[in-house]
């Protein structure tokens, strides 16, 4: 018998149907995942499943009885359905413990038992990797961390069912696999789970099975030892994509735009050396947390540095983000949530904040002229193919392939001759992937110098006209052209070993 079986169901909002007689169904001790396109219905599935939502039609079977009506997220922990997702639910004032064991804290007489909370999550934190003080604030660890201290908040309701929607997004190779280490410790003990990720790899490593979804119905479902990568991807949306990553730059490398020597962030990099160039994208390589992301946001004057930083010519100081704008270097992080984009706001006010000067007319720089900021974010929208219901759509409520491209397009405006992106695709369907990496191709072929980091080798490899992989804060390798391989970047990543460049190397991008 099933644990869950999903049956003929449909849901609407506001009379757009959004599922379409979607069935499926999670065998005990079975991984399926769940493959779509944003915009598919796949969180509109799992929010059935986990009680935030109820179908207008169908039936949702959990343990071979109906879920009532009032089945809701807290019934839903209760009786064995434990999710994580992208997004992250903690709460960063609190400690890694309280955020495990939130609303079962140990008490004794109205007080918290603190040393017994942090031992009893010890043993939780241990199982999925993670090797941190439980009374350390949430709040203080990396974004890959946290999402860990989700996971360990997941398994610690003993779940049955585990969802990890989008879980893996954030974290690097060594936290993926120990997160596949659980799901196979889950699944050999009788668990099922349904894995939700945009990265094939992951899918094709750890499930059994896999049911595809697209424009709210499914497709199909394959076993995975009956299918293939491009397979799935023809099922997601209904053609190749052998085009996913545009032609790379052909043209010579002209003078570089921005040129680092000796870049040092404390207790992150040292002696980072590179050259940007108009025309050519390159990438920043390695395990996360070598010292890439602080490389962009010393660029962005967001992290104290030093070394010498020359633009066009000239040395610069990059002491805050405005030094960073007034040199036209734009900046898209990697939390696009909480960095990114204001989510609570409209994506008009998104797209034409960071050109609110000079859309204000002279001399009112508390005022904008409407009628260029409607036509402003209006190719904008249109020009990055924006899905949304309307300007005023507040960000939150777009997915997320969109929501990064609002992050991008906002910055077009201003003109920038250096572009930084820290992984611009996380938790993106393919097909907003292949618009993405052809969009920044476009503007490298206008004349910027793009830098990129990313945690995904397939995406360095298939973007970037040149990678330099960083190992303990430092660039140890250089990669172009024929030797620019997936193993080639993987051997760097691990070992640190420096190719025929050597560990500060120059890059020329």
């Amino acid at each position: 018998m099933p644990l869950l079986s999903v049956e003929q169901v449909s849901k609407s909002f506001a009379g757009n149907r959004v599922l379409t007689d979607v069935s499926f169904e999670v065998e005990p001790g079975e991984v399926l995942a769940l493959v779509g396109e944003n915009g598919a219905g796949k969180s509109t599935v799992l929010s059935l499943v986990t009680g935030l939502l109820t179908p207008d039609s169908g039936q949702v079977r959990y343990d071979g009885t109906p879920v009532p009506r009032a089945w809701s997220p807290h019934r839903a922990r209760a009786a064995g359905v434990g999710s994580v997702h992208q997004e992250l639910s903690l709460n960063p004032h609190q400690s890694v413990a309280e955020n495990v064991f939130l609303g079962a804290w140990p008490s004794r007489r109205g007080l918290v038992l603190h040393r017994d909370l942090a031992a009893r999550a010890r043993p939780l934190l241990e199982r999925v990797g993670l090797d941190v003080d439980p009374r350390t604030p949430a709040g203080r660890l990396p974004l890959g961390r946290r999402q860990l201290v989700e996971l360990a908040k997941a398994l610690a309701g003993e779940p049955r069912l585990l969802i990890l929607d989008e879980a893996t997004s954030a974290l690097d190779e060594d936290q993926v696999g120990a997160v596949f280490r659980v799901v196979r410790d889950l699944r050999d003990q009788g668990g099922s789970v349904i894995l939700v990720s945009h990265r094939m790899s992951e899918l094709f490593a750890v499930s059994d099975r896999l049911t595809v979804l697209k424009d709210g119905a499914v497709t199909a479902t394959r076993e995975r030892e009956r299918t293939d990568h491009d397979d799935i991807v023809r099922l997601m949306v209904g053609r190749e994509l052998s085009d996913l990553f545009p032609a790379k730059a052909a043209a010579a490398p002209a003078a570089p735009v921005l040129e680092v020597r000796d870049l040092t962030v404390p207790r992150a990099c040292s002696g980072v050396r590179l050259d940007l160039t108009p025309g050519r994208i390159t990438g920043l390589g390695g395990l996360q947390g070598q010292g890439q992301r602080e490389v962009l946001r010393a660029l962005f004057g967001l992290a104290r540095h030093s070394g010498g930083i020359t633009f066009e010519g000239r040395a610069v100081r990059l002491s805050s983000p405005r030094d960073a704008i007034r040199h036209r270097i734009a900046y898209v992080p990697e939390d696009r949530k909480t960095e990114g984009v204001h989510t609570v706001r409209g994506v008009r006010d998104n797209l034409a904040l960071p050109s609110m000067r000079a859309l204000a007319p002279a001399r009112r720089l508390t005022t904008v002229a409407r009628g260029a900021e409607a036509t402003l974010v209006g190719e904008l929208i249109d020009r990055l193919r924006i899905k949304t219901a309307s300007p005023a759509q507040e960000v939150r409520r777009l997915s997320g392939g969109n929501q990064q491209k609002v992050a991008l397009a906002k910055w077009l405006p201003t003109e920038p001759r250096v572009l930084l992106l820290a992984e611009p695709t996380r938790g993106i369907d393919i097909g907003t992937k292949r618009e993405i990496y052809h969009l920044l191709r476009r503007l490298a072929d206008d004349g910027l110098a793009v830098l990129v980091t990313s945690g995904d080798t397939m995406e360095l490899v298939g973007l970037c006209d040149e990678v330099a992989v960083m190992y303990e804060g430092t660039v140890v390798d250089r990669v172009a052209g024929p030797e620019l391989t997936e193993e080639r970047l993987v051997r760097s990543s691990v070992m640190g070993t420096p190719g025929t460049s050597g560990p500060g190397s120059v890059v020329h991008a």
